[in-house]
C-alpha cells in the first residue's frame, strides 16, 4: 500500500532523482530518517526501479524518431520469444509493446538520420525472426513526453 507520504516522495524524486535525502525530507515534511526508510522501502518493493540520467534524444544526436507496428507469424510461442529477443538486443529500439488489434507489437525507434532509420527498416528489421508485416509512422513533432507517473491522482 502506497501512502500519501510515499506519493510525495515519488513525486519529488520524479522531478529530481538526484535530490539529496536531506532536501527530499525537507520538501516532503518528514524527518530524514523517516524519509530514508520510506524511500528504501519503495526501492525494495520495486516501486522505485532505479535511477538514471534522462537524455534529450535530439541533443544527443538522435534526430529521427518513428513508431513501427509489427505483425509476426504466430505459429508458436517460440516465434514470439525469438522476436522479443531480437528486439531486446537492438540498440535503436527504445520501447516495444505487445498489442491487441491488427498489429502484434509497437516499437519506438530512434536514429541519428533518416538514412540510419531507413537502413533499420529496410535491412535490419527484415532479419528479425518471424516478421510478417511492418508499418512505420514517422514522428513529425513530439507534443508530450514524460516518464513521471501521476502518483497524486485520487
Amino acid at each position: 500500500m502506497i501512502t500519501d507520504q510515499d506519493k510525495n516522495i515519488l513525486h519529488k524524486l520524479q522531478q529530481n532523482g538526484r535530490m539529496p535525502m536531506v532536501e527530499l525530507a525537507s520538501k516532503t515534511n518528514m524527518s530524514e530518517s523517516t524519509c530514508l526508510r520510506r524511500t528504501k522501502n519503495l526501492e525494495e518493493i520495486g516501486v522505485i526501479k532505479g535511477y538514471a540520467a534522462l537524455l534529450d534524444a535530439e541533443a544527443a544526436g538522435f534526430e529521427v524518431m518513428a513508431f513501427v507496428q509489427v505483425s509476426i507469424n504466430q505459429n508458436t510461442e517460440a516465434a514470439f520469444d525469438r522476436f522479443k529477443i531480437a528486439v531486446r538486443e537492438h540498440p535503436l529500439i527504445m520501447e516495444c509493446y505487445s498489442l491487441s488489434g491488427p498489429y502484434d507489437h509497437l516499437m519506438k525507434v530512434v536514429a541519428r538520420s533518416n538514412k540510419e532509420l531507413s537502413h533499420f527498416i529496410l535491412k535490419t528489421l527484415k532479419t528479425f525472426p518471424e516478421i510478417r508485416d511492418a508499418q512505420t509512422l514517422f514522428v513529425l513533432h513530439q507534443v508530450k513526453h514524460t516518464n513521471a507517473l501521476p502518483v497524486h491522482l485520487p
